[in-house]
Formats: C-alpha cells, sequence, structure tokens
C-alpha cells in the first residue's frame, strides 16, 4: 500500500549524473597536471623503480580525481597525503633529475593545503612526513644542495597557492553562512505571510460555510423539506468542515516545514492533496546534498507555486520536479493553465512572483514563470554556494 508521503525517486547516478560543469574543470585541470607530469618524468631516463613508483602515484591521483565526489572524509586526505609524502621521498631517490616525483608531491600538498575541510592538525603531520621522508631519502641516495633547492621551491609555491585557495574556500564557506541565514529568515517570514492568508482567506471562508450549512440545515428540517435536500445540505456540511481541518492542517504545515527536502515536499503534498489537487512528485539525484536553508527554499517556493496553480488554475493537476546535483538544486513546477486563461506571449510572473524571485535571489538562485506549451511553468535553480 501506498502511502501519500511516499515520493517517488530515481536512483542516485554514478560518475555522469555528477559531471556538472564546475567538476568538468576541476577534472580537466588534473588531467593537464598529471600529463605535465608525465612529459616532465620522460625527459630523462629513470631506474625501473622510480618509475613504478611514479606510475603507481599517477594512479592513485587519476582515480582519487575520478571519484573524488562519492568518496567520504578522510579518504581523500589519505590519498593527497600519500601524493605528498610519496612524491616527497621518491624526490629525495632521484638525484640527478626530481623534477617528476617533485611535481607529484608538490601537486599532494596543495590539493591537501587547499581543502577547506582537512583539518589543520592532519596537514601539519603529512608535510612533517613529506618533509622528513625527503631529507631521509636525500641523504640516501647521495644528492646535493642543488636539488634541494629545487624541491624546496616547488613545494613553496604548491603551498602558498594552496593556502590561497584555502582561504577563498573559506571566505565562501563564510559567505555561503551568512547568506543562508538570511534566506532561513526571509522563509520563515513568507511561511508566516502565507499561513496568515491561507488562514484569513480559505478557513474562515470554510468556518462561514459551515455556519451558514448548518442553519440551512435547521431551516430545511424546520420546514419539512425533502429528505434528499436535507441529505445534501449534511454532506455538504461534512465536507466544508473536512476542508476546513485541512486547511488548518496546511497552515501548521507552513508555519514549520520538516527540515529535509524530502519530508518537507511529502508534507506539501499531503497538504495540496487534502485540499482537493492532484499534485504528482519526482525527486532525482541524491536530495541529502541540498543544504537545510536551499532546502527550506525550495519548499516555500512549492507552496507558493502550488497556492498559484490552485489559485488560477483550479483543478488542473500539478506536478513537482526537483533535480538534486552536486552543487545545484532544480525545481519545476508545472500545470495546464485553466480553459479560461489565455496569458500573452512574453509574460511571466503573477501573484507573489516578485516575492518568489526575492526568495530565490537571496540564496543565489534564479526563478522563472510563464506559459509553455499549454502549461504554466515555474523553474527555479538554487546553487550550494
Amino acid at each position: 500500500m501506498r502511502n501519500d508521503n511516499d515520493i517517488p525517486r530515481r536512483p542516485a547516478g554514478g560518475f555522469r549524473d555528477g559531471l556538472d560543469k564546475a567538476r568538468l574543470r576541476r577534472l580537466a585541470l588534473h588531467v593537464l597536471a598529471i600529463a605535465f607530469a608525465v612529459v616532465l618524468h620522460t625527459f630523462t631516463a629513470h631506474p625501473p623503480w622510480n618509475t613504478a613508483l611514479v606510475c603507481a602515484l599517477l594512479a592513485l591521483w587519476t582515480v582519487t580525481a575520478i571519484v573524488r565526489h562519492v568518496l567520504a572524509p578522510p579518504w581523500p586526505d589519505v590519498a593527497w597525503s600519500v601524493l605528498l609524502v610519496g612524491g616527497a621521498v621518491c624526490a629525495g631517490l632521484s638525484p640527478t633529475d626530481p623534477s617528476a616525483p617533485a611535481f607529484v608531491g608538490a601537486a599532494g600538498l596543495f590539493l591537501l593545503i587547499s581543502a577547506v575541510e582537512t583539518p589543520a592538525l592532519w596537514i601539519s603531520v603529512a608535510l612533517t612526513a613529506g618533509v622528513a621522508g625527503f631529507v631521509v631519502a636525500h641523504d640516501a641516495a647521495g644528492g646535493g644542495p642543488r636539488v634541494a633547492v629545487s624541491v624546496l621551491i616547488s613545494a613553496t609555491t604548491a603551498g602558498g597557492f594552496g593556502f590561497l585557495g584555502r582561504l577563498s574556500g573559506l571566505d565562501r564557506r563564510t559567505e555561503r553562512g551568512a547568506a543562508e541565514r538570511r534566506a532561513e529568515h526571509a522563509v520563515q517570514e513568507e511561511r508566516a505571510r502565507i499561513a496568515r492568508d491561507i488562514h484569513d482567506v480559505l478557513a474562515h471562508s470554510l468556518g462561514g460555510l459551515v455556519i451558514q450549512l448548518d442553519a440551512l440545515e435547521a431551516v430545511s428540517v424546520a420546514r419539512g423539506a425533502d429528505e434528499d435536500v436535507v441529505a445534501r445540505v449534511r454532506g455538504a456540511r461534512v465536507m466544508a468542515a473536512d476542508g476546513l481541518v485541512a486547511a488548518k492542517h496546511a497552515v501548521d504545515a507552513l508555519r514549520r516545514l520538516p527540515a529535509g527536502i524530502d519530508a518537507a515536499l511529502g508534507e506539501i503534498v499531503t497538504g495540496a492533496r487534502a485540499l482537493g489537487m492532484t499534485v504528482d512528485v519526482d525527486v532525482r539525484g541524491e536530495s541529502a546534498r541540498v543544504p537545510v536553508p536551499v532546502g527550506e527554499v525550495i519548499a516555500s517556493l512549492t507552496v507558493e507555486a502550488l497556492t498559484n496553480a490552485r489559485k488560477h488554475a483550479p483543478g488542473t493537476p500539478a506536478t513537482i520536479t526537483v533535480a538534486a546535483g552536486r552543487d545545484a538544486v532544480l525545481l519545476r513546477v508545472a500545470n495546464p493553465l485553466a480553459p479560461t486563461e489565455r496569458p500573452e506571449p512574453g509574460i511571466s510572473g503573477g501573484h507573489g512572483m516578485p516575492g518568489m524571485r526575492e526568495r530565490a535571489e537571496i540564496v543565489g538562485g534564479r526563478l522563472t514563470a510563464g506559459p509553455a506549451e499549454g502549461e504554466w511553468i515555474v523553474e527555479c535553480r538554487v546553487p550550494y554556494e
């Protein structure tokens, strides 16, 4: 038996579903760096063990870059630390030409430092191990100071750029946190406004209707009206009372939707169906990636879009599609245009649309709305950063 709160989901995708523009750029940079390391290594002859070690490090780098988006902490840090220490040791054991292993170790240092989530203690331990490994290996191989200076320059350059990348990431995280707090405040205010509107208009109207139907039933019974008429009046009264209860539930759901986009959409759909709407929901991708404030904005926009659909195209079904990507979520709410609606070309918006756009823009999102192929479509893309 299917519950109304159950939301159909498409299975989360793997490598291909995560190929957004940001990840493609990162993969391209990884490919370029790995190719550069290969070219450096082919300039001069190396012992077989040196070539095998460099190839193993490059293989680890390649695999980690490909599956980075599905690796849970601390595995990415482990991989970058192995690159750092392995490259440093291999560079120390190459007193004549350490360029390729030194580049690999520097890349591991950069990747480790630039990751905002990497603890400072972890970075310190990995860096100490890398320095110690290079010193010991360099001394054992009888290398000269010229090699040590070139490796030091590579490490310093990589560490400096990694530190700048880390600061930039921390700044983005701070800005994102401030945007999330603003979005959460705006969502709470908008929920309260919508709840007041529903309560003032729908709940009061239904409450008045129940009272009028009670009076009509009493008059009909007193005047000896036909039993069928009395039965229909009583049925209408029950329907109005049930609608009043459903409206109160919808108001309560608006005032505090549950955390998590799945649970929030389930609550919204339940409330909409209780008001007589036909609503289908399709959640794609990994909804767990969606931050709570972004999910609240998506939920708030969904409520407003369904309210507009019920107001301007009563009786028509609505379809909600939420696609959760790696760094952004896309909301699409569509419903057939009512037979009486004939929007002019170029019109995009309706009641509440300015407020919906403002809410989306608070978290860096962009909302569009308008008719297309016989439907009114509201679309909003909200990035996570």
